[in-house]
């Protein structure tokens, strides 16, 4: 047999090799001895087949006994070694009994014959077929029923219909044909069900040898016992090593292929060979009955007529099976299989139709919808639960609109909505009632979930394009989506041009972190009410090479919708610690993260390598997040929990504008909340600002106030227990020199609090 590569060759094992040269022996003396006459004393020939089985047993035991098989495999070759080793009394019985050491003794091997056979074929009767569908095991046994109606036929006229040649019919010459008809078909039955079996555990060459050692250890059997033709040896000696010679082949296949990592599942296929072999045998018993007048040409005629009906019967099978897997394979080019959605090419199938059929009357509309910050989901509750809130989401726009309108999903979290017959303030309405109906609670995967969503509409009319529509639609998606509220927006011309402002803004931020044209400023945070510096946020600013100093607002919303903000966060944080660094005694130095670099994995070791190279300390560098960030789970939650192992100090900012609960200072590993500048005293009322003080000193955190403005906000606050503050009263952000300059005072008079 063929080696193939990474698999152990068959023959290299010893015990096979002896088995496969035993068999040799065995079946030459046997031919040997049909033309010359005996060659030696008839127990030597069962000696001979109990040298066959017992290097098989061995090799039954390897597989048993293999630790890279799993149990199934490893109960089934304890069963055939018990099986064959009951053949091993069959054989010592016969000596025995050619001996003359009693008449009872071939009886009883007969009995031990039968009880080995049954221990051997039972695991086989309990394989399951391949075929999973209804359809598929229909088609399974129809041509198991073909096989055995062709092998029904050839068992009759080769084996049993001898027990009549000379047309006597008696009870026991009936029960004989009968027996070597049941034990043929049986036989056949279990060799065709091991090829069929879908049992992945098997090596599938050797579930094709164990097949093959049912059906000649079978059929062989009852014919040697029940023909009344023999030939001058008992055929027992023949019938019995090969068996067991392809069930060690079985066992070896089993080992190496396991070893190679061969153990696969059967592949379905759309067609069997089984009925075609069938169909072969019965035809050329039809020729051999015409030419040479030989068997019951009514029996077989007969069994050709039943083979024809079973192989029609199973050609309708296949011709449904082939229209329902075009149906769906229709159906799967075409449609979204998360969703059942229509897909990007049905969509744009469909908007070309309708622009076709468009008119007067029959305005249309394309509207293109995205998620607003879906990515957070996958990312912090994971992608199981956002394939669930994507299907949420396709049903509920699905049942708001007409049946004669389209929802489809084009990719990921994007959606298109075609409407046709309608327009303008319709449409808006539609997308009104979807927006609505997206905000409404929804529990998914156990998490109660709100979705908002940016729409984009364009109308079309005949003769447009529908490609120019999509993208008209996505251009004012997109406007939609920067406006950060949800919401639509409607295409109008003139949008291109923004869109193409935006990217050149991106392109040039790209190239302003590449050259260094950023910079980084310093706004001090003090203490109440003396006014001594205790460190700085961090705050970016861009050195633009015309338009000059920019602030954050004109560039930060760019970065975050083209995913520069994390390279950005990450070349502000590396200058904020190299600067902080240089800082006298123990000044501290804030800097605010996004959500997105919180998202990426590895962040910690983004800021574990920054306070190496800068040599800062890592008590020193406090990292501000905001309470949206702080609710995250999965990768934000795990860089959360690794800053604070790498000793790294954490800040909810703006604190009191979003999530802000007891349960997320309770879970949130941070050690300071920033009091958001709405929230600061100003004359009205200072209930919020006095809760939040409360909160941090019950739950052991700092409070630090920002956007202090007047002496009259610094008194209220160091009176409601604030002890930190930071704002334009104090300083307002400064480049690093002029910081260092503030810093040789640790009391600067023109900060105190008068």
């Amino acid at each position: 047999m063929p080696t193939t590569p990474g698999r152990p060759p068959l023959f290299a094992d010893r015990a096979f090799q002896a088995v496969t040269g035993l068999l040799i022996v065995d079946v030459a003396a046997f031919l040997v001895q049909e033309h010359t006459g005996p060659l030696w004393p008839a127990p030597v020939n069962w000696l001979l087949m109990i040298a066959v089985i017992i290097p098989t047993l061995l090799l039954c035991r390897r597989a048993q006994t293999d630790p890279a098989s799993t149990p199934v495999v490893r109960r089934y070759w304890l069963t055939v070694r018990a099986g064959a080793s009951l053949f091993v009394g069959v054989a010592v019985l016969r000596i025995l009994s050619e001996l003359g050491a009693g008449g009872w003794l071939t009886p009883a091997s007969v009995v031990l014959h039968v009880l080995g056979g049954i221990v051997l074929t039972a695991p086989l009767v309990g394989l399951p077929f391949s075929a999973r569908s209804r359809a598929r095991r229909t088609g399974v046994w129809l041509d198991l029923g073909t096989l055995t109606s062709a092998a029904g036929l050839l068992i009759w006229h080769f084996a049993a219909s001898g027990q009549f040649a000379d047309g006597r019919v008696t009870v026991p010459r009936v029960l004989a044909a009968a027996v070597i008809m049941g034990a043929g078909l049986n036989g056949v039955y279990l060799a065709a069900k091991v090829v069929l079996a879908g049992v992945d555990s098997f090596a599938r060459r050797g579930l094709y040898w164990i097949g093959a050692s049912a059906l000649i250890g079978g059929l062989g059997s009852a014919i040697s016992f029940l023909h009344p033709s023999q030939p001058d040896g008992n055929l027992l000696v023949l019938v019995l090593p090969v068996a067991a010679y392809a069930a060690a082949a079985g066992a070896r296949v089993q080992v190496v292929d396991t070893a190679a990592g061969e153990r696969r599942e059967r592949a379905p296929r759309g067609y069997s060979l089984m009925p075609y072999v069938g169909i072969a045998a019965v035809d050329a018993m039809v020729v051999y009955h015409n030419v040479w007048s030989v068997g019951n040409g009514m029996l077989i005629d007969g069994v050709a007529v039943t083979l024809t009906t079973l192989v029609a019967i199973r050609q309708l099978i296949t011709f449904r099976q082939n229209d329902a897997l075009q149906h769906r394979l229709s159906y799967e080019a075409s449609h979204d299989m998360l969703t059942g959605l229509a897909n990007r090419a049905l969509f744009g199938d469909r908007v070309a139709a309708a622009l076709a059929a468009a008119g007067p009357d029959r305005p249309v509309s394309v509207v293109l919808v995205d998620l607003d910050d879906f990515k957070l989901v996958n990312d912090t509750l994971g992608h199981a639960t956002g394939d669930a809130l994507l299907v949420h989401v396709a049903e509920r726009m699905r049942v708001s609109v007409r049946p004669e309108d389209m929802v489809a999903r084009l990719g990921g979290d994007e959606f298109a909505i075609l409407f046709s017959g309608v327009a303008g303030a319709e449409v808006d309405l539609a997308l009104t009632r979807i927006a609505a109906a997206l905000l409404e609670p929804a529990l998914i995967d156990g998490e109660p979930m709100t979705v908002r969503a940016s729409f984009g509409v364009v109308d079309g009319r005949g003769g447009d394009d529908a490609g120019d529509l999509l993208r008209q639609a996505d251009i004012a998606m997109y406007e939609a989506k920067g406006r950060g509220e949800g919401g639509y927006e409607r295409y109008r011309p003139g949008m291109e041009a923004r869109g193409a402002e935006r990217s050149r803004q991106v392109a040039a931020l790209r190239t302003a972190i590449l050259e260094d044209q950023l910079v980084v400023f310093f706004q001090p945070v003090v203490t109440l009410p003396d006014g001594r510096i205790t460190g700085a946020e961090a705050l970016v600013r861009w050195q633009h090479p015309a338009d000059g100093l920019l602030g954050p607002g004109a560039f930060i919303d760019a970065a975050e919708q083209s995913g520069l903000i994390v390279p950005l966060g990450t070349w502000v944080l590396r200058a904020a610690t190299r600067e902080a660094a240089t800082w006298p005694d123990e000044l501290t130095v804030s800097v605010n993260v996004s959500a997105r670099q919180l998202r990426e994995a590895g962040f910690p070791a983004v800021v574990a390598a920054a306070l190496r190279d800068s040599g800062l300390p890592a008590h020193r560098l406090t990292v501000e997040i905001t309470e949206s960030v702080a609710v995250g789970g999965g990768a934000t939650g795990e860089n959360l929990r690794g800053l604070r192992e790498l000793g790294v100090k954490l800040s909810l900012d703006d604190f009191g504008t979003g999530a802000s609960t007891l349960t997320l200072l309770a879970t949130c590993p941070v050690q300071q909340i920033k009091l958001d500048r709405s929230f600061v005293p100003d004359g009205g009322s200072d209930a919020i600002a006095d809760a939040v003080v409360q909160m941090a000193r019950a739950f052991g955190l700092q409070a630090v106030a920002e956007g202090v403005e007047t002496p009259e906000q610094a008194t209220r606050l160091t009176e409601l227990g604030y002890e930190r503050a930071q704002g334009f009263l104090f300083a307002r952000p400064m480049s690093a020199a002029d910081l260092r300059g503030r810093l040789h005072s640790r009391l600067d008079p023109g900060l105190a609090v008068r």
